[in-house]
């Protein structure tokens, strides 16, 4: 008999819509390999119906789940009170507002232990879910939060007891994203359009409102009319790229500007980057930037988020407000201009990177559940 205890983590969804992949998607698909196998035993379990991003981690070896439930269906409720029994879990550790508001009355009803991890600040929260939170807080043994403003997140909008939130970083399988070099670097140049000794400038991420990619060109066309050239890398797919297509138009920077669409190998795009730009408008901690420190790609990025808790002005980036194209246009021009302080800020951020390998991220997620583990059932819980 396997006496391994379980781990059921349920996630609202695993796509964004417009989105191929997305970050929280890759993440999942780093975490589940390096859980220790001989300690639990963890299974992903997905609300809604499957769709091509549960279909790309089933690809990846991940034994994940999907319900098949609407955003509101009462029957989830019972579907996971059902799993919950089936599978003898332990803990659910839960993703989304959904999952948490459905996943933590199945837990009150069965005894378990229960996460809630939150992946960002959100500028949008239904205004139903705090009051939602707040009836639930007291069910709610641990919250996870992936930076300190997403815990001060957690603490003033989701109502959780701020000795209950730790912070644990995500971060990134550190050994896979090295810089390409020579011939392989070149080859990439010219598959892309982009001349020799022609800096790029590139982003990686969804194209949605949250990442500021607007705010990037407005800084790309202010490069150009000061006489600066540059080639802009956008890798990515999302739900505002033909709005941007359109703003590259308007600001004649067609010639300037690649659209790569949604790409596997980020490692070979980061490459060719001169500086990678994160002109964030809100986040949790974008794992693209753990990706960039380990690369060694000199950064520039603005303050939004986790995004000023990892980086430094000065230090292993360069700094701006959100929203401030100009100022993000002067930043750039500045590390443009100044190769040894792009040098400088990239040694100093791949030194640093090596605090956010994703192993130390999955073994304080295992401490976590050691914890709850040596606490028990929940006490009063009624368990059918």
């Amino acid at each position: 008999m396997d006496r391994r205890p379980v781990v059921l983590h349920v996630m609202d969804k695993f796509g964004v819509r417009g989105s191929s992949i997305h970050g929280v998607t890759r993440l999942l698909s780093w975490w589940f390999p390096r859980f220790d196998a001989r300690r639990y035993r963890v299974r992903l379990i997905g609300l809604r119906p499957r769709d091509a991003a549960s279909d790309h981690l089933a690809q990846q070896g991940v034994d994940v789940q999907v319900l098949g439930k609407s955003k509101f269906d009462p029957s989830t409720l019972s579907a996971l009170v059902g799993l919950i029994r089936q599978e003898r879990a332990r803990i659910v550790h839960l993703h989304g507002y959904g999952a948490s508001n459905f996943g933590r009355v199945a837990a009150r009803l069965t005894g378990v232990r229960t996460i809630v991890h939150e992946h960002f600040v959100d500028p949008a929260m239904p205004g139903y879910q705090g009051i939602v939170d707040a009836a639930l807080a007291r069910w709610t043994d641990r919250g996870i939060a992936v930076s300190q403003s997403v815990k001060t997140f957690m603490v003033a909008k989701r109502r959780l007891p701020a000795v209950r939130v730790q912070v644990i970083f995500n971060g990134a399988p550190l050994e896979e994203f090295r810089a390409r070099n020579g011939a392989e670097v070149e080859a990439l140049r010219a598959r892309w359009g982009i001349p020799e000794g022609v800096p790029v400038l590139g982003t990686v991420g969804r194209i949605d409102e949250q990442k500021g990619n607007r705010y990037l060109l407005e800084a790309a066309a202010a490069l150009r009319r000061a006489g600066r050239r540059v080639k802009v890398m956008l890798v990515g797919d999302g739900p505002l790229l033909g709005a941007l297509q359109a703003q590259c138009r308007a600001a004649g920077l067609e010639q300037d500007v690649i659209f790569t669409g949604f790409q596997e190998d980020i490692p070979a795009l980061q490459s060719l980057f001169t500086i990678q730009v994160f002109p964030s408008l809100w986040e949790g901690t974008p794992l693209t930037l753990f990706e960039a420190m380990g690369t060694g790609r000199a950064i520039v990025a603005t303050t939004a988020d986790g995004l000023g808790e990892v980086l430094t002005d000065g230090h292993n980036a360069r700094l701006v407000a959100p929203r401030d194209a100009a100022g993000l246009g002067a930043a750039l021009d500045s590390v443009l201009a100044d190769p040894a302080q792009a040098a400088r800020l990239a040694a100093q951020a791949l030194a640093d990177s090596g605090r956010f390998h994703i192993q130390r991220s999955v073994d304080a997620m295992q401490a976590m559940y050691d914890e709850l583990l040596a606490a028990g059932a929940v006490s009063g819980a009624p368990r059918g």
